[in-house]
């Protein structure tokens, strides 16, 4: 069986070609896809496919001009035969005029399946994806055009020739020209420091882009639940103070997206202690569970099992394992690598579970592309003042973010009463987004203990659903919910309910 990695860049266009594939028992579609030509090596040797399915046109690119994507693919292509010879057989999809010399290049670097019509007949690709690769199939491709910027073997020997013992040059313009040739390849050497200083700033400038780009690959996608179109979100959900209960609400709401049908995925911070792995006893559950942190920076050992991915209640979990993955820094896991795993999620909706790191720079740039912060306070007035206090520049992060739009507030353990008082009134004033009332601890610790969720215990759904009421509206089309109350009791009522608590 054939393992398929997706590079095409295009969610509707990937739907298509992994369903029809997926119905065949002659290949397997990898869950990851690449959705950046900058990640394609990278996941290429992460997950080392049979096939490798591309599309020129589609995959996002930092390159601009014409000249320099097909430049770009060519190495991409000549690097993958370095490292895999013909192991990864290359389809590439594109919209191109069969006298392309680029797509002669591509014949040249042994891409034997090339599909490039505005319609790919399906069912033809699969059937060629069953046979071998043919050069009878792409012989058409070929032309007689050299690549201009790709030294030939002549060229190359003629460079490093030495004239023979006992012959002459002809005359002293070949001497001269001679002495030129072997002045200017001399001066090649320092180039890679040039490169360097290039590399750099690109980096610099990609930071951007990646936002721009998960932006434009993730948050702009619109995926249809029980029929009803939901745009995808990012949220992030910490609070000011460690104990605030940020990650219990990050599990609740994500379990009761999880119960109306909503695709979930709860992100757990790399940089703090390994926590929900044990809070939901992975251990018995998933006992080979690695973290996507460990699959994207680490060397596996094909030796021990790993499991890469963990399903819990209908919620795709991305935590980390407490015994084999130590609190990673940021060298480990930077801004790209963290994007990666985001695009990995194919979830509607994922929670990124800040804690109490939101001055972490990091954090800062994915606050940027989040469509949606929630930030956890309690009802402890010491606190509030602490972090309210404008000459506080410990606080100066938090207060900065909490004005921006995309923010609300949530109260943990907050009696509703707790908002008509005046120092709350004057600091909150029609912030706060939802309250979560103070479960019974022994209650608490019985699901902690037979690892489950609060708002799964007959006890306490309603009470959870009631305090989330008004973040899942805030998360979700009218319509979906309008049509998910026909359907279902549990929202009977959402609608008929004036919600007092509103966001700033």
């Amino acid at each position: 069986m054939s393992k398929i990695l997706l590079a095409i860049g295009n969610t509707d266009y990937s739907k298509i070609i992994r369903n029809n594939l997926s119905e065949k028992s002659d290949f397997t579609v990898l869950e990851q896809e690449v959705m950046h030509h900058r990640y394609l090596l990278e996941i290429v040797d992460l997950e080392k496919p049979d096939i490798l399915i591309v599309h020129d046109y589609y995959l996002p690119t930092d390159m601009i001009s014409k000249e320099d994507r097909e430049e770009e693919w060519l190495t991409f292509i000549q690097t993958l035969r370095e490292s895999y010879d013909d192991s990864i057989r290359v389809v590439f999809l594109c919209e191109r005029k069969k006298g392309e010399p680029f797509l002669s290049y591509l014949v040249d670097s042994n891409v034997l399946d090339i599909f490039n019509d505005n319609s790919i007949d399906i069912v033809q690709m699969i059937e060629q994806l069953k046979d071998k690769p043919r050069f009878s199939r792409v012989s058409k491709f070929k032309t007689s055009t050299k690549r201009v910027n790709a030294p030939s073997d002549n060229e190359s020997e003629e460079e490093d020739e030495e004239p023979e013992e006992g012959t002459e040059p002809q005359d002293k313009e070949e001497v001269a020209a001679t002495k030129d040739k072997q002045q200017r390849k001399a001066e090649k050497a320092p180039k890679p420091v040039v490169n360097k200083v290039v590399e750099k700033k690109v980096n610099v400038v990609n930071k951007q882009v990646v936002k721009k780009d998960y932006n434009i690959q993730v948050l702009n996608q619109v995926e249809k639940v029980v029929g009803v179109p939901v745009e995808k979100k990012l949220i992030m959900i910490g609070g000011p103070f460690s104990r605030s209960g940020s990650t219990f609400i990050s599990h609740l709401l994500a379990r009761e997206l999880a119960k109306i049908g909503v695709s979930v995925t709860y992100v757990e911070s790399p940089y703090s202690p390994a926590y929900s792995y044990d809070r939901f006893i992975g251990h018995e559950l998933n006992p080979d569970y690695r973290s996507k942190f460990y699959q994207f920076t680490k060397e596996i050992d094909p030796k021990k099992p790993s499991v890469f991915d963990w399903t819990l209640e209908d919620i795709n979990m991305v935590v980390k394992h407490p015994e084999n993955e130590p609190i990673y820094d940021l060298k480990e896991i930077p801004f790209d690598v963290f994007i990666k795993i985001l695009l990995a999620s194919q979830s509607t909706v994922t929670i990124v579970d800040v804690g109490t790191d939101w001055h972490r720079e990091i954090y800062k740039d994915i606050f940027d592309i989040a469509t949606n912060a929630f930030f956890v306070i309690e009802p402890d007035l010491s606190n509030i003042q602490f972090l309210e206090d404008p000459d506080n520049k410990q606080t100066n992060v938090y207060r900065e973010l909490i004005q921006q739009d995309k923010s609300s507030l949530i109260g943990n353990r907050f009696d509703k009463s707790l908002l008509k008082n005046e120092i709350i009134q004057d600091l909150y004033k029609d912030k706060f987004l939802g309250l979560v009332p103070d479960f019974p601890s022994n209650e608490v610790f019985d699901c902690q203990y037979k690892g489950g969720f609060i708002n799964d215990h007959s006890k306490y759904k309603e009470m959870a659903n009631n305090a989330l009421q008004p973040i899942i509206t805030e998360l979700l089309p009218k319509e979906f919910l309008k049509k998910y109350s026909k359907q279902n009791s549990f929202f009977k009522g959402i609608f008929n309910k004036k919600i007092t608590v509103n966001k700033a």
